[in-house]
């Protein structure tokens, strides 16, 4: 996981250096239905965002506590 979690921070920020300031305020509706952490409206800012929130919410399915082990 942390490896995957590695390579798409590593292309999201390439990406970041590309977009114009002014692109992170465009929206455009999303499926809820599709995801928990989807909006109704969601900004490319937002969608940045996602792959991090998606990541820690799996993370923390997966990681055990000293209880479980």
């Amino acid at each position: 996981m942390g490896t995957a979690f590695d390579r798409v921070i590593a292309f999201l920020h390439q990406r970041l250096d590309a977009e114009r300031e002014a692109d992170f305020a465009l929206a455009m509706p999303y499926p809820t239905r599709w995801d928990p952490f989807f909006r109704d409206v969601m900004t490319v800012a937002d969608l940045y965002c996602y792959p991090t929130q998606h990541f820690d919410f799996h993370r923390a399915q997966l990681t055990l506590t000293d209880r479980d082990r």
